[in-house]
């Protein structure tokens, strides 16, 4: 994808995102999606066939006017190639999906280079009621705004200093908890240039609605 510069509404949500259209371009952005858009493909395929099939009985089977009852054979068996048919494309579906969710686990599980990259910008994140605070070696974070460059690999360290929280940036589809004493790595890298909401996704009190940080990509 080539670079662009994402018009934010008032909530920070992209014109593009808002219209379904993934406009970021970034590892586990386009991970996530290619995931959301296989299990979709799916649900629509079930969904048909089983509406379809639904629609071709009661159709094909109904009782007519003047039709004597069916009468079916009790020790009638279900042959054995239709037995097998539905269990290798049901074997093959869920081989597939299951394929497709742990790679999807893999991207989200392993920086390009490993977490002790040296060459990534690691940066340590706190969440305390009602704010997210950014500490890194290079400067990069200063009050509810983290700015990082275009392309750089980030590793963020995330914790909590108060009650559970919840870090998330939906437009990059990562999310990690912040606990009291536990330390979370998630990772992420943004080709696109542009301003990205940081939420709290754990209702931590009062004011959580209000627990925005910013993430600028430059």
């Amino acid at each position: 994808m080539c670079p662009l510069s994402l018009n934010l509404d008032r909530r920070g949500r992209s014109s593009l995102l808002r219209r379904g259209l993934l406009a970021i371009s970034a590892p586990t952005a386009d991970t996530w999606q290619s995931l959301y858009d296989l299990y979709w493909v799916l649900a629509v395929a079930a969904g048909t066939i089983t509406i379809g099939a639904l629609v071709l009985f009661v159709t094909k089977y109904r009782a007519r006017p003047g039709s004597s009852p069916v009468q079916h054979d009790e020790d009638r068996k279900i042959p054995v190639r239709t037995v097998l048919v539905i269990v290798i494309v049901m074997a093959s579906v869920l081989a597939g999906a299951g394929y497709a969710s742990f790679h999807a686990i893999g991207v989200y599980n392993n920086p390009p280079n490993g977490w002790n990259d040296p060459n990534a910008l690691h940066v340590n994140v706190t969440g305390q009621r009602f704010s997210w605070s950014f500490n890194c070696t290079s400067g990069c974070g200063v009050a509810a705004v983290l700015t990082v460059p275009r392309n750089k690999i980030v590793i963020l360290n995330i914790t909590s200093i108060d009650v559970f929280h919840s870090f998330g940036i939906p437009d990059l589809r990562v999310k990690a908890d912040a606990i009291p004493g536990k330390y979370n790595l998630i990772w992420f890298q943004v080709s696109t240039a542009g301003t990205y909401r940081i939420l709290c996704y754990e209702l931590c009190g009062a004011g959580h609605a209000f627990m925005i940080a910013k993430l600028v990509v430059t």
